[in-house]
């Protein structure tokens, strides 16, 4: 799990700054500008979260033995990759939701989310061992996005454009790995062999992010035209 929750330290590091923000837009009761800034932040978020997602379950191996020197370890990265986008997305919603004044809600998501994760610890751990911790996890995580996405829903009327926010990422992220699979870069030490290709991953990734984003503004202008 720290492997997992590393890079959510650049997602803390501006989350927080939503509390104060978002309390300030509701204060003066901008609402427009709240779903706009909603809108935004999800966007970004989806975007970073989708590619280290994509990073972990391609490199999972590699981080294993880069960070444990074991490559047993990568199964479990591997297994907990996808939960990294709901993780991300919840830390955001959760900080919105303080900035709204809905700090109970969040209180009691986060109960409800304790009880179930201590029952299926309790009940289901001692059966199944590993396996039934992982359950734990996957259920404690998507429970609580579950929830603290509705309740954002509630209060704003937010919008999420499956395409642009996660088809695309996602088919960035395939052709990324194309990538790095047809240009194999083996000359250096195991760990910077690592890196280097990670760096190519990301850096095609962010490519054709942009890319995607250029062609959408070029296709918007030519319709007006």
């Amino acid at each position: 799990m720290p492997v997992i929750m590393f890079a959510n330290v650049l997602i803390s590091s501006f989350s927080g700054l939503l509390v104060p923000e978002f309390s300030r837009l509701l204060a003066g009761k901008n609402y427009n500008r709240l779903k706009t800034v909603c809108d935004t932040i999800f966007k970004i978020t989806f975007i970073f979260s989708i590619c280290v997602t994509g990073i972990f379950i391609i490199f999972a191996n590699e981080i294993s033995l880069m960070v444990y020197q074991s490559i047993e370890t990568g199964k479990w990265i591997r297994i907990l990759a996808p939960l990294i986008f709901f993780m991300y997305i919840d830390n955001i919603i959760d900080n919105m939701l303080k900035g709204i004044n809905e700090q109970v809600s969040v209180m009691f998501c986060n109960i409800i989310d304790l009880i179930v994760t201590i029952s299926i610890i309790f009940f289901v751990v001692p059966v199944f061992g590993m396996y039934g911790y992982i359950l734990s996890i996957f259920v404690s995580e998507l429970l609580n996005f579950t929830i603290s996405s509705v309740q954002l829903k509630k209060k704003i009327n937010y919008s999420v454009n499956l395409k642009e926010f996660v088809v695309k990422p996602c088919l960035a992220c395939l052709v990324s790995y194309l990538l790095i699979q047809i240009f194999n870069i083996n000359i250096f030490s195991f760990n910077i062999n690592t890196i280097i290709q990670i760096s190519i991953f990301v850096f095609t990734y962010l490519g054709f992010i942009v890319l995607f984003q250029e062609k959408k503004y070029i296709t918007n202008f030519c319709s007006k035209k």
